[in-house]
């Protein structure tokens, strides 16, 4: 690992830290921002779809697809990393996206359009399980919260930028929003290309050989590691809980009376928190034990998500959203950095990876759990949701607190054998 300047084990807060990480740290993570920025094809796939015709059926059809290839994209360049790097991985990944979503404007076939957002929803994802594995092995373990919790800022604030970028887009032309979204892609690629460190040749075997079983070990071989998997349950369940601002939220909002701009703003205070008050509350958050900071952003979330079953007054929902809000800046940087504590350096991609995977898998399957308990329960559903915040809450407190923290043990040395008192001297003759 790559030391910054300072003792390893110093916890200081973003610029001092960003200040003394090594270059490559920096370059990913305007890297991770500027591709961020052109992240257009999820949000606008949907009414770009139906802008060309298709019905809304056909368009969720592909936005399903898209989704699908992100959960698979992670999986899959959590392979990559483990064989060809970190920094091929990034360039090869962002390359395909960038050609695969150029060409989305020009096929008029709508199976082969269908299948390009889905590989371009992989290709797009691929890329994480390599810069989050990067940004572990640049920056020394007792910063790294604080360098996820930047890595959170860059991908929020992309999206942010991003969306005022597509809105101006959308006036000259649709298709620009693919061609722009190529061009950042590309511009990841070359940012990785000249300023990340080159690949060591055979990186899975570095730490170990290939015939030893450590570094055999697969997802089956990690699925069979209880905790973590309660880990991925309790990453699940956060990202199913979060994702509910943009599914039910609304709908209640709706119902209660309020419009369309009483709601945009209140995500935009969501947004601007997270932007404005991550770094600060993480200074103090990186300072904690693992599986306290998690298990209290879980239980935050939780408790925001409660707030919600009574929509009125406004008073109430802003007090709502700042509470869910404070749960993800509390818990979320130390969640995402968790999983590379765990793994072994021959296995650490795949450890972010099922984590990257499992949080897509909520996202993917929230907005449907929360449109049918909406039906079904109308505001009562927020209960349920808080009810979902203790149980991953649980979760986590299982699978972290046995092994908080927890160092790599070498092998101890083998005792040294006991001390051969020397044979007397044979008496004279």
């Amino acid at each position: 690992m790559t030391e910054s300047k300072g003792k390893p084990d110093e916890k200081w807060g973003a610029v001092k830290t960003l200040r003394h990480s090594p270059p490559a740290v920096r370059f990913l993570l305007l890297g991770i921002f500027v591709n961020q920025v052109g992240g257009f094809l999820q949000p606008f796939l949907v009414l770009y779809m139906v802008w060309r015709g298709f019905s809304t059926d056909q368009a969720g059809v592909a936005l399903t697809a898209y989704g699908a290839g992100t959960i698979a994209g992670v999986m899959f360049g959590a392979e990559l990393v483990q064989r060809l790097g970190p920094r091929r991985t990034i360039v090869l990944s962002m390359v395909c996206a960038a050609l695969l979503t150029g060409i989305v404007p020009l096929l008029g076939s709508y199976p082969l359009l269908v299948s390009a957002v889905a590989v371009s929803g992989a290709m797009t994802q691929a890329y994480r399980p390599a810069s989050m594995t990067l940004l572990t092995d640049l920056v020394p373990e007792a910063r790294q919260v604080m360098v996820f919790s930047m890595n959170r800022i860059a991908l929020n604030l992309g999206a942010t930028v991003g969306r005022l970028c597509a809105a101006w887009l959308i006036m000259l032309s649709w298709n620009l929003l693919f061609w722009v979204s190529a061009l950042t892609s590309l511009v990841y690629a070359l940012i990785a290309l000249g300023a990340v460190p080159k690949d060591t040749p055979g990186r899975a075997s570095a730490a170990e050989p290939e015939t030893s079983p450590t570094a055999r070990v697969g997802y089956l071989g990690i699925a069979r590691d209880v905790r973590f998997v309660l880990f991925l349950g309790a990453m699940f369940l956060s990202a199913a809980i979060f994702i509910q601002s943009f599914v039910v939220l609304p709908l209640s909002m709706t119902q209660a009376g309020y419009s369309a701009t009483s709601y945009t703003w209140l995500i935009s205070l969501s947004a601007g928190a997270i932007i404005a008050l991550e770094l600060l509350v993480t200074r103090f958050t990186q300072h904690w034990p693992a599986w306290l900071a998690v298990c209290g952003g879980l239980l935050l979330l939780g408790v925001g998500r409660a707030m919600y079953a009574v929509p009125e007054p406004i008073p109430l929902l802003v007090a709502a959203t700042l509470v869910g809000v404070l749960g993800s800046m509390v818990g979320g940087p130390t969640m995402w950095t968790y999983p590379a504590k765990l793994a072994r350096p021959e296995t650490k991609s795949r450890y972010l990876g099922l984590t990257q995977a499992a949080f897509g898998m909520g996202t993917a399957l929230g907005p449907a759990l929360g449109t049918l308990g909406w039906n079904a329960l109308g505001d009562g559903v927020w209960l349920v949701w808080g009810a979902f915040g203790l149980l991953s809450v649980a979760a986590a407190a299982f699978a972290m607190r046995p092994r908080d923290d927890r160092t790599r043990s070498e092998p101890a040395p083998p005792e040294p054998p006991p001390q051969q008192h020397a044979a007397p001297a044979p008496p004279p003759r």
